[in-house]
C-alpha cells in the first residue's frame, strides 16, 4: 500500500542519512559531465516553464503588495501581501521541510529564517564550494530579471483573472531559474580546480577583464542560443518536431521554422536565455572574486 511505501520510503530515508560521517552522497555538479547534463535538463525545463506562463496575461493583479490578507484565530493577521508572495513563500515553507534547502545546489527566494527546519534528517553532503562568508545566492536579481524583463517579454499586458495558474508557473519557472544561474558557483569552482595557475594569476592581479574572457566560451554559448531557439520553436508548436527530427545533426531550414512558428517568437525566448547566461557569468565571477586562494 502507499502507507506502508511511505514507511520504506522514510526507513531508507533514515539509513542513508545516519549521522555517521560515512553518509556521504556523490555531488553531481562537481562532476563537468554531469553539470553539462543537468545544465541542457534545465535548459529544457527553463523554455517549456517560459511557454507555459506565456499563455496567461501579466496579471498584475497578482503582485499587488496588499492584494490579500489572511487572518488567523483572534482576527491576527498571518499574512499580508501579493498572491504571488504568499504561494511562493508557502511553497518553499514544504519544500523546506523535505529539506530542499540543505542541499548546496538548492537556494530559496524566501529568507531562511522564515523557513521551517527540515522534518527529514540531515544529509551529510561532500564540501563543494569554498564561500568563505556563507552560502549565499542572486535570487534577489534572478526575481528583478523575472518581473521586469521576462513578463513583460513574454505575457500581454492586461488580466485575464487566470490569477493562481499564473502564479503557479512563475514559481516553478523562478525555481528553474535559479538553479540554472546559481549553478554558476559550481561551473566557476570546476574552472578554478581545471586552471588554477591561470585563475590564481588573474584574481592574484585583480585582472577582471581577463577572469571575465576565462569564464567567456563564445562559440559555446552560440551553440546553446541556437539549441534553444530551436527547441523554443519545435516546444511552442508541435508541428516543427518533424524538421527538427529528421536527421541527427541536420539543421532544418531557417525560414521553414519561421513559417511555422506559433504565436510565441523564439527569438524572443533565446534573447532571455542570453540574459541567463550573463546573470550566470555574473555568478561565476562574484564566485571566483570571493574564494580564498589557499588551495
Amino acid at each position: 500500500s502507499s502507507h506502508t511505501g511511505g514507511k520504506e520510503a522514510m526507513s531508507l530515508a533514515t539509513e542513508s542519512s545516519s549521522s555517521s560521517p560515512e553518509s556521504k552522497f556523490e555531488f553531481a555538479p562537481l562532476n563537468l559531465d554531469k553539470l553539462r547534463r543537468e545544465l541542457v535538463r534545465l535548459e529544457d525545463t527553463i523554455i517549456f516553464g517560459l511557454i507555459e506562463r506565456s499563455q496567461f496575461k501579466q496579471n498584475p493583479t497578482s503582485y499587488k503588495k496588499e492584494g490579500i490578507c489572511i487572518k488567523g484565530a483572534g482576527g491576527a493577521t498571518q499574512f499580508q501581501g501579493s498572491y504571488f508572495s504568499y504561494y511562493l513563500t508557502e511553497n518553499e515553507k514544504v519544500h523546506a521541510a523535505m529539506r530542499r534547502y540543505t542541499s548546496p545546489d538548492e537556494h530559496p527566494f524566501t529568507p531562511y529564517k522564515y523557513l521551517p527546519k527540515p522534518m527529514l534528517p540531515e544529509l551529510s553532503w561532500p564540501k563543494a564550494l569554498r564561500e568563505p562568508n556563507g552560502k549565499w545566492n542572486f535570487n534577489d536579481k534572478i526575481l528583478d530579471f523575472y518581473m521586469n524583463k521576462v513578463l513583460t517579454t513574454l505575457c500581454k499586458e492586461g488580466e485575464d483573472q487566470h490569477f493562481g495558474s499564473s502564479v503557479t508557473c512563475d514559481v516553478a519557472l523562478l525555481q528553474a531559474l535559479s538553479k540554472r544561474i546559481n549553478y554558476g558557483k559550481f561551473v566557476a569552482e570546476i574552472k578554478y580546480r581545471n586552471n588554477r595557475q591561470l585563475v590564481k594569476r588573474l584574481l592574484e592581479a585583480k585582472d577582471i577583464k581577463g577572469i571575465r574572457s576565462m569564464i567567456t566560451k563564445p562559440d559555446v554559448e552560440e551553440k546553446i542560443l541556437q539549441r534553444v531557439k530551436l527547441k523554443a520553436v519545435a516546444y511552442g508548436n508541435p508541428e516543427v518536431l518533424s524538421m527538427l527530427d529528421d536527421e541527427i545533426g541536420q539543421q532544418p531550414k531557417q525560414k521553414e521554422i519561421d513559417r511555422q512558428k506559433g504565436k510565441l517568437d523564439p527569438k524572443a525566448i533565446s534573447d532571455l536565455y542570453e540574459e541567463i547566461m550573463e546573470l550566470t557569468k555574473q555568478v561565476q565571477m562574484k564566485y571566483l572574486l570571493e574564494r580564498p586562494l589557499d588551495d
